[in-house]
């Protein structure tokens, strides 16, 4: 056998040790817990806070935008640094610049700070996030996969529940900069739980130095498999979806729109969390059985006919059903992640993470600046208010239109874990026989 194959099964006989093991996927699983409550306390203020230094749609946009942007560029070179160091410390450095850049953005003067903290941010957590889905990643087995992964986004997802709804509360109570700080508290807390984490073997060839031509040449074999890049186009339109649709246009349209103030925003991005949490766990198990393209095809068409009816709500009531059926149908696409790790060669796990993050990533930068740009264009201007007017219909569409066209295109998609069940189901008839 080569040294490189030692070297994998050596890696596969370490890290199956965690394997499996629940207490440290729900280790895992808390500390990226607190980093989304901490997120999403921010989300229903930070296009009011941004809009406070008198900027346009489109500027507004880009403040969501500046986060994803520093996260999409530095997603590549943190996967590289998870496979040649110490995942935990890669994680911990992460969670300590997440709760500076919150401190920073509390802070603000001006708009331009703003968006540099939001950007310190982004470099956090392309540390943090990418470095945990390869952890995860590298203890979830092909049997239990979707399970482990869709268990793991349920409790992140508690954090996108809980966290629109404390930030109101606190925007409202004191100050619009107070979820700033809190989340640099939460964030920091984070670190406690993550060093208690197991050490893990990196997958490859550990000791090998980080070179272009490598590194290059890894890349290009990932991105050689038409299915890789089929699944992250796919999930490239729901990270569009979150930040152009969820955390930039709804906030918006209840502001300026049905007048609502931060609390009542909190509460429907909230209510749009809870139906996510619901789905998103028992879709991995039943990702497991069935494969992973059925959900994130139905997630998909399902989110482009919801996306629809956000801009005919009326009221805190309609808008809330509008939310809760969008989270719900969001659910489905809680197999993703455990799709492109399908896909990846095992010895390029952190190549293909910090790929599929990076991919994804742009969605995330795409998505408020098209959008924002989209409603700037097509608002109805009101005589006397500092915003740039009522949101119409137009850049919702837009959003639907896109995720139709990410439906077709995952359809040509292969699907391993489906493939897999096929063939035990068949090895397991022809013993019957």
């Amino acid at each position: 056998m080569s040294e490189k194959h030692h070297e994998l099964i050596d890696q596969k006989v370490r890290n199956s040790n965690h394997e499996g093991n629940v207490l440290t996927v729900l280790n895992l699983s808390l500390v990226t817990f607190l980093v989304l409550l901490g997120l999403s306390m921010v989300a229903p203020i930070l296009p009011t806070y941004a809009e406070s230094f008198q900027v346009s749609y489109t500027l507004v946009g880009f403040v969501v935008s500046s986060f994803a942007v520093t996260r999409m560029v530095l997603d590549m070179p943190a996967g590289l640094l998870s496979r040649r160091f110490d995942k935990k410390k890669i994680m911990i450095s992460g969670l300590v610049l997440i709760s500076t850049s919150s401190i920073l953005a509390g802070f603000a003067p001006n708009y331009g700070t703003l968006v540099i903290a939001r950007m310190i941010e982004g470099a956090g957590s392309a540390l943090y996030v990418t470095t945990a889905t390869v952890f995860l990643a590298q203890i979830s087995g092909e049997e239990k996969r979707g399970q482990w992964m869709s268990l793991y986004m349920g409790m992140l997802l508690l954090g996108a529940i809980f966290g629109p709804t404390f930030g109101g509360v606190l925007a409202d109570t004191y100050d619009i900069r107070a979820p700033f700080f809190a989340y640099a508290i939460i964030t920091g807390l984070g670190v406690f739980p993550t060093i208690t984490l197991p050490k893990l073997a990196n997958s490859g060839n550990a000791s090998s130095s980080l070179k272009r031509g490598e590194i290059l040449r890894d890349m290009r074999e990932v991105l050689s498999t038409p299915s890789f890049l089929l699944v992250t186009f796919a999930v490239f339109t729901t990270f569009f979806l979150r930040t152009g649709v969820r955390t930039t246009l709804v906030p918006l349209f209840a502001a300026n729109n049905l007048g609502l103030d931060s609390g009542a925003i909190g509460l429907v991005l909230t209510i749009g969390g809870i139906t996510t949490a619901i789905t998103i766990t028992p879709m991995g198990s039943v990702s497991d059985r069935i494969g992973r393209k059925i959900p994130l095809a139905l997630c998909l068409v399902l989110t482009a006919a919801i996306t629809l009816v956000i801009p005919f709500s009326t009221d805190l009531l309609t808008l809330s059903i509008s939310l809760g059926i969008y989270g719900a149908v969001i659910g489905f696409s809680g197999p993703s992640a455990a799709y492109v790790t399908d896909l990846s060669p095992p010895d390029k796990l952190e190549i293909s993470m910090g790929l599929y993050r990076m991919i994804s990533d742009f969605g995330f930068v795409v998505g408020p600046l098209l959008l924002g740009f989209i409603a700037d264009l097509t608002a109805t201007p009101v005589g006397g208010e500092p915003h740039s007017g009522l949101i119409g219909m137009f850049p919702f569409l837009i959003a639907s239109i896109i995720l139709i066209v990410a439906f077709f295109v995952l359809l040509r998609a292969d699907d391993p874990a489906r493939d897999r069940r096929q063939n035990a189901v068949l090895k397991s008839d022809l013993q019957l026989i």
